[in-house]
């Protein structure tokens, strides 16, 4: 499927780490990559041009044949993005698994299973994987808010303590998927990066066209989830765009300082497993970590 010199590079920027933003950058800007020699797959985002990629990753429950029809389906969409270029980009923030999974405190079980179907569908190892992850803490919080967007939620207090209490983590997630895929070098990024910065790791030495950018999101204030959560409780819908002009009006408001959400134990617990986390990923073979996080947060 692929010229046997082609590169092959995966971002799995996870949830609530810009990789919906990096995905609509793809979309802006694809027409400008592809001539510059970068075929992509990548879900699509505000409809941005050609972004059809919807990968339909197994799950537990799925069984054999199940998996094998996800391959090909997986193979398919990647032979209809792929025109025989030198380079190869796959962003998919669901490869480790479903967001919905944080909720209860399940950390991305199925991320291996994941990672093999999509080397399966790939036919060959790959060559990078570059991983954005979020502290624990910040990653729960930023989970809630996003469905909180989206329908009527229970206050964050109740999911708080089978958060805190979570199974897994980065360390198993990223060795996971670095068995997986295969992939032969593997970045983790511990801070957020710009779409420059991520370009650099996920295709060193690639010259990036100048990109379009989108306009930035409103932020998500806690009165801008409060309004919201308010009207979903009262039966309310919205239409096209009325979330978005609630929470840039919100973000205008003065605000009281934002609450972690987690009891002060539970916080120092989740910062402090972040912390040891990344130290054994960094010891991993094969596996990088970039970003100053790590010594502020030791420092907390």
């Amino acid at each position: 499927m692929f010229a046997r010199d082609a590169q092959i590079v995966v971002h799995a920027g996870m949830h609530c780490t810009g990789a919906d933003e990096f995905q609509t950058v793809l979309g802006l800007n694809r027409t400008a990559l592809n001539a510059a020699g970068l075929d992509m797959a990548y879900p699509g985002r505000g409809g941005a041009e050609g972004g059809r990629f919807d990968c339909a990753f197994p799950e537990p429950r799925h069984q054999f044949r199940d998996i094998c029809d996800h391959v090909a389906a997986i193979g398919g969409a990647l032979a209809d993005s792929y025109t025989g270029a030198g380079r190869y980009l796959i962003s998919e923030h669901d490869l480790a698994g479903r967001m919905a999974g944080l909720l209860g405190g399940r950390f991305y079980p199925t991320a291996r299973q994941r990672a093999e179907a999509l080397r399966a569908a790939l036919g060959r190892p790959v060559d990078r994987l570059v991983v954005v992850v979020k502290p624990y803490d910040t990653l729960f919080t930023a989970a809630w808010r996003r469905f909180a967007l989206d329908r009527q939620m229970e206050p964050f207090a109740e999911y708080a303590p089978g958060m805190a209490n979570f199974t897994g983590g980065w360390a198993e997630v990223v060795e996971a998927m670095q068995g997986g895929l295969e992939a032969r070098h593997v970045t983790v990024l511990a801070e957020r990066p710009s779409h420059e910065e991520l370009f650099a790791h996920l295709l060193p030495g690639f010259r990036l066209p100048l990109l379009a950018k989108p306009a930035p999101a409103p932020e998500i204030t806690e009165s801008g989830i409060a309004m919201i959560q308010r009207h979903y409780r009262q039966g309310g819908r919205y239409v096209a765009g009325q979330r978005d002009r609630i929470l840039a009006f919100h973000a205008l408001q003065p605000q009281l300082p934002r609450e972690a959400g987690f009891s002060g134990l539970h916080l120092s617990d989740l910062r402090g497993r972040f912390v040891a986390d990344l130290d054994t990923i960094a010891r991993m073979r094969g596996v990088e970590v970039v970003g100053n996080l790590l010594p502020a947060m030791a420092a907390e």
